[in-house]
């Protein structure tokens, strides 16, 4: 008697059983009416978070829950039971998963699910805070020395580098080569010419270094020195990034960074040529100047040097040059930048000379690319979600299309082949309906565009049809808010729910087991390429390199939601300790993440490893605001 009295004198007793029984809730696969059946296992970790946050929130009253907590709580229980929803029983071109929004018992078994979330998110925040702040009261800056940051990262680098020698080639630096060279694919009486599809100023970088060290000795060499280009220079910044972030959250965030950055996470992509290994080193690099200008800001007795705002140019020419859409998210930061200076009364002097020398570059590097005939990349690339939108409605709710309307989206996306394209995960098949195409990635395509039936080069009759086409996106999308909402959730699951695993997690590393190269991107020095290693050997050494990135700490960084929920956590603290300095500070994290919900393919790694780069020095700025704010 004297436990259940102890026990009844909570108050909020009431308030965590119902969370209990929210979290029980499941949506199950396929379609059923037992939304109540959770693994033994699931049951006990729920049980055991609930018992963990009512001890210290309830028991030694650690923290309060506020009104903030339930407020960032409930976006992450939205986040977390919609796109569990919605991946339910999925099929490729339906979801099935609406039916647990349909049905009086239906909706109030979903609805428990999102409150009892929200109150179990919410106590986990409060008490992340909590803990937040504890370390960044106690913790002390460390500074690591440049030389040996950078020698732990080139040797753990190494052990992966070694086995894959001279270096791995993925397929978009293969079609990129081909470009550079003008490769002639007698089989399919095509010739490659230059495309801006991969930005072509990275094409002539790895083209050029290839070139030197295979004129010096042979192909090998002259992959070897790509891989040897890009390694130095991402474990340079690498290294700046792991010192700035120990210097300004201590020494434990510091040692967690140097771990991440030395995993096979950024090595596998150092002993790969593709664009996105500098592409993810240039974003961190543009991001730490974009961050100490705030932090030279906010600290007025420190003075920003010219120095300062010319390596920012020079990092967001690298950054926006790397990725095409890269573009926006350095503008955009930078004009937000711009009025913050403006509002903390900060002479903006430099930083629009900063913005007038980047407009005069950029334009003048899109004069030389018209100037040489370098095709632009294809729309369909910044369209495919808005496609797959239009296509979903379109095979479930055909009715109401407008003849007119299937007229017009047939230009773009023939009707007839739409069915057997559509995948909610994958976008690529959709995206080579369009007219045109620069991805060229298999033979149909280009003997389409070999005769004629596909254009390389859009005309004014093709954008015409564009304009039309997403005009009827626009005016179904009004129609069906809803459909819309849960197509952009479903394609993007992997992106904004961590508890559900992406199957492409590893493959998107180029860890795989190495395949031959397909002969329609086969650079002329193909045959004279090889690796040192036989496959025997580098299997076993994907397997060792499986086994480091399943380790708890890598595998979180890993996962392709972690960054979306930490910048959504950065953000519930930016506001809680009313730092409008770390607000400014997270607005180009926002665009990546944004950005890699835009992407072709669901739960795709490579798409958000730039966000895990900088996300660990946001976390630095909000350790660094939170001991600034209790100074206060």
């Amino acid at each position: 008697m004297e436990m259940i009295d102890k026990i009844k004198k909570y108050k909020k007793l009431e308030l965590w059983i119902f969370a209990v029984l929210g979290m029980g809730v499941i949506y199950p696969t396929p379609i059923s009416n037992d939304r109540f059946g959770q693994p033994f296992l699931n049951v006990l970790i729920n049980a055991l978070l609930i018992l963990t946050l009512f001890y210290f929130i309830e028991v030694r009253h650690l923290v309060k829950i506020r009104f903030i907590d339930y407020f960032f709580g409930l976006i992450f229980s939205i986040l977390y039971n919609f796109t569990s929803l919605f991946i339910a029983d999925e099929k490729p071109y339906t979801i099935m998963g609406t039916y647990y929004l349909h049905g009086i018992g239906n909706i109030l078994i979903t609805i428990l699910a999102i409150l009892g979330w929200t109150i179990t998110f919410a106590g986990a925040l409060a008490l992340c805070s909590f803990g937040c702040q504890k370390y960044s009261n106690y913790s002390e800056k460390a500074f690591f020395k440049f030389k040996s940051v950078f020698l732990v990262i080139l040797i753990s680098w190494s052990l992966v580098i070694v086995f894959f020698l001279p270096g791995q080639v993925s397929w978009d630096a293969l079609k990129q080569f081909c470009e550079f060279e003008g490769k002639r694919v007698a089989n399919l009486e095509f010739t490659y010419i230059p495309t801006n599809h991969n930005p072509w100023f990275v094409t002539l970088i790895i083209g050029n270094i290839f070139n030197v060290g295979n004129k010096l000795l042979n192909p090998n060499f002259g992959v070897f020195l790509v891989i040897l280009f890009q390694t130095l220079i991402s474990a340079f910044i690498y290294t700046k990034v792991v010192q700035f972030v120990g210097q300004k959250s201590g020494k434990i965030m510091g040692i967690i960074s140097l771990v991440i950055f030395a995993s096979p996470i950024f090595s596998s992509y150092a002993v790969t040529i593709d664009k996105s290994t500098l592409y993810y080193a240039f974003c961190a690099a543009f991001y730490l100047c974009y961050v100490k200008i705030i932090v030279g800001v906010k600290n007025k007795h420190k003075v920003l040097h010219t120095n300062d705002y010319l390596l920012y140019l020079l990092t967001m020419l690298l950054f926006s040059q790397f990725r095409n859409d890269a573009l926006y998210i350095s503008i955009i930061s930078t004009l937000i930048l711009l009025v913050f200076l403006v509002y903390k009364h900060m002479n903006i002097t430099r930083l629009l000379f900063v913005l007038l020398a980047f407009a005069a570059i950029i334009c003048s590097w899109k004069a030389y690319m018209q100037k040489n005939n370098i095709i632009p990349g294809a729309s369909s690339e910044a369209l495919i979600i808005p496609t797959r939108q239009i296509s979903y409605v379109y095979l479930n709710s055909p009715s109401d299309l407008t003849k007119k309307d299937k007229q017009i989206i047939n230009k773009i996306t023939p009707l007839n082949e739409i069915k057997k394209n559509y995948d909610i995960n994958s976008g690529d098949n959709l995206k080579n309906l369009f007219p045109v195409n620069t991805f060229l990635n298999n033979p149909s395509i280009i003997k389409d565009v070999v005769h004629g039936e596909k254009k390389i080069r859009s005309n004014l009759k093709i954008k015409n049809d564009l304009r039309n086409y997403l005009k009827v996106w626009l005016k179904v999308g009004i129609k069906h808010p809803f459909t819309y909402i849960k197509v952009y959730i479903a394609a993007n699951s992997f992106y904004l729910n961590p508890f559900v695993c992406s199957p492409n997690l590893y493959g998107s590393l180029f860890i795989n087991f190495p395949t031959r190269v397909p002969y329609y991107v086969e650079p002329s020095w193909v045959d004279k390429y090889n690796y040192l290693f036989k496959d025997s050997v580098r299997l076993k050494a994907r397997e060792f390199i499986g086994l480091i990135l399943s380790f708890p700490l890598i595998a979180f960084f890993l996962n392709t939601a972690t960054a979306t929920w930490l910048l959504i956590y950065l953000l519930y603290r930016s506001i809680k300790i009313k730092s409008l300095d770390l607000f400014i500070i997270l607005v180009p994290l926002i665009g990546l993440v944004a950005l890699s919900t835009l992407v072709p393919i669901n739960g795709y790694s490579r798409y958000v490893i730039g966000e895990i780069a900088i996300v660990l020095i946001a976390f630095a700025c909000m350790f660094s605001a939170g001991r600034i704010n209790i100074k206060k």
